[in-house]
């Protein structure tokens, strides 16, 4: 590839500049949707989503500088793990069945980030992370990619339907938005060149916006009754303090090192695109500080972060790998995350777009699940071990939840969630009851 700046190497200050507004746009839609998405399911109001979104920029780019500077030193945007966000909504949808508040399930959410983010910097510090991802193999890493997508995709389709409650019905307004965001996107990303299809998300989103405002489903930006301040520092443990719930810890934990895969993944692929390699202890390195990462999400009551493999594609389709515009990037990302009515704008995005945006993303992370099962054999073991989890899993969703409530708490969580259910059943199947037998 042809590659015009390398990481330690630095473009003039006006390249600079404009490569760095390059990856504001590329991130916007990470930061815009998701805090929308999953401050709807936590029950957070429009004002709460808002600072949501502010805490999600301040933090999330906090952890990107940390990653530049001491972790695996590469331009790799950090930002909300799917896996985390899609385990943040799945939780919430079960939190009435279990007769959690949702105010409680988000200080359990706090603490279990936290002690996630701590369980990855002791494994980065002993450096047995190698021979704990041996564990991940295609068969697990695709199952855990399938079945979250199936499990969100419930939530998906209300969204774009304008569903919120029980009772309500299809909205065909929001339908027709949610539909014209998909074609917008699908088309760009398929048949767009250059620039415009790496921007695709950011363009359908845009449009999608402009069209529900017209059509009367925007939510107001700004309440004449809340006075919301021009500059303000994000809170800490804004939820509340963090309280602690077994179930919730244990899951934290599974999640925490399934988005690992994720950082290998990212590193591997910014090699490939800048022709370099990395000392062996960058990976070390990036556990320790996607850890750290963790800890301040937590903290910050947000969700989860994870490194962007989709940077490495930027990255390719410009030419530039210097660390300088990304540093100034995610240093204007943190700036702007301290003026809430940025913050308030961002939270007023649609639902109908935001949803019908991750269903289009959820498409890739199918996709990549799809493509760790070609390299398997997938012969008669393989099917019983892909097969089994993915029925059994989906085959929870359809069960009512008070199915559940005779459980002990611990096993609601476990039991109750078809996505959790099924990736350890994987785990079980591929490493225990039906190994593979070496040749």
């Amino acid at each position: 590839m042809n590659i015009l700046y390398q990481p330690n190497e630095t473009p003039p200050f006006s390249k600079t500049i404009l490569y760095s507004l390059q990856w504001i746009a590329f991130n916007l839609v990470n930061i815009a949707v998701v805090p929308v998405v999953v401050g709807t399911a936590l029950g957070l109001s429009q004002l709460e989503i808002g600072e949501l979104a502010q805490r999600t920029m301040v933090f999330a780019s906090l952890a990107s500088i940390f990653q530049v500077y001491f972790g695996h030193r590469l331009p790799i945007i950090e930002g909300p793990a799917g896996m985390w966000w899609g385990i943040f909504i799945s939780l919430a949808a079960m939190a009435p069945s279990m007769g959690k508040e949702l105010a409680v399930l988000r200080t359990d959410l706090e603490l279990g980030v936290i002690v996630a983010g701590i369980t990855l910097v002791v494994l980065g510090l002993s450096g047995l992370i190698g021979k704990l991802l041996r564990f991940f193999t295609p068969a697990v890493t695709g199952t855990v990619l399938v079945l979250l997508t199936l499990q969100l995709s419930g939530s998906f389709i209300k969204g774009m339907v304008g569903i919120s409650a029980e009772g309500d019905k299809i909205s065909l307004i929001s339908l027709f938005v949610s539909t014209v965001v998909i074609i917008i996107v699908i088309f760009l990303n398929l048949k767009g060149k250059g620039l415009i299809k790496t921007l695709a998300i950011l363009l359908g989103a845009s449009i999608g916006w402009l069209l529900a405002f017209f059509l009367g489903i925007a939510p107001n930006i700004y309440s004449k009754s809340i006075e919301i301040p021009i500059f303000k520092l994000p809170r800490l443990f804004a939820w509340g303090t963090p309280t602690f719930d077994v179930g919730i810890i244990f899951i934290s934990v599974l999640t925490g090192l399934l988005v690992l895969s994720n950082l290998v993944a990212s590193i591997l692929a910014m090699e490939r695109t800048l022709g370099i390699k990395m000392p062996e202890d960058s990976y070390d390195r990036g556990v320790i500080f996607t850890g750290l990462a963790d800890i301040l999400a937590g903290s910050g009551s947000i969700v989860g972060v994870v490194p962007y493999s989709a940077s490495a594609g930027l990255v390719a389709l410009t030419g530039v790998g210097a660390r300088a515009p990304f540093l100034l990037y995610a240093g204007i990302m943190m700036l702007l995350g301290l003026f809430p009515p940025i913050g308030a704008f961002l939270s007023s995005i649609p639902k109908p777009v935001g949803y019908s945006v991750l269903l289009v993303s959820f498409c890739q992370m199918l996709g990549f699940g799809l493509k760790d099962y070609l390299n398997m054999k997938l012969d008669r073991r393989d099917f019983f071990v892909i097969g089994l989890p993915i029925i059994i899993g989906t085959g929870i969703l359809s069960l009512p939840a008070a199915a559940f409530r005779e459980l002990p708490t611990f096993l609601q969580y476990i039991l109750g969630n078809g996505f959790v259910t099924g990736m350890l059943l994987c785990i079980i199947l591929e490493h225990l009851l039906i190994p593979k037998i070496e040749e």
